[in-house]
């Protein structure tokens, strides 16, 4: 299933990279496109929500959905 996320509190490129990154270390779900303020993701399931939030939160940024 793909995921369209919003996330606060980026605002240039290393921002892009640096969530791109953290992204990407999660099992389960493939990085298709990371833009300030958003990625899109392709997931197995909804279930990596929590994981993705932790993520984000330990390099910086808050998931909004």
């Amino acid at each position: 299933m793909k995921l369209n996320l919003k996330i606060d509190g980026m605002g240039c490129e290393h921002c892009v990279k640096s969530v791109r990154e953290a992204l990407e270390e999660i099992k389960g779900i493939k990085v298709l496109d990371v833009k300030i303020g958003s990625a899109e993701i392709e997931a197995e399931n909804d279930s990596v929500l929590n994981e993705i939030r932790e993520k984000l939160d330990d390099v910086g940024y808050d998931l909004v959905r």
